[in-house]
């Protein structure tokens, strides 16, 4: 009888020391689904941003797009009016006109 009580009082012990595990055990896990769920909300915000930051950089690809546009076509405009400008230029000038402004138009055309 008292070996069977000795078994009892071992078993209860056994069990006392399972139940502080699996407390331990179930706070862990507590705390890792806490962790878990902070981390996996920042991961959502870093998303979220991440996204916008996407949108916006795609809004200042097209701008950049229509300005370089914008200025070839600029550019080009120029490139065509050049010629009829210094046409021009030419004809209005005057016998007194400076001789470095003659020899720039004559190097234009």
């Amino acid at each position: 009888m008292r070996r069977l009580q000795d078994l009892q009082i071992q078993v209860n012990g056994i069990e006392h020391q399972v139940e502080e595990t699996m407390a331990i055990c179930k706070e862990r896990v507590k705390k890792e689904r806490m962790q878990l769920i902070e981390v996996e909300e920042r991961h959502q915000a870093t998303m979220g941003h991440m996204k916008n930051y996407v949108i916006e950089q795609g809004e200042v690809v097209n701008h950049w797009k229509r300005s370089f546009s914008q200025l070839s076509a600029l550019a080009n405009g120029a490139i065509d009016d050049v010629p009829r400008m210094l046409c021009e230029a030419h004809v209005v000038l005057f016998r007194d006109s400076p001789r470095e402004v003659k020899i720039f138009i004559g190097h234009c055309k």
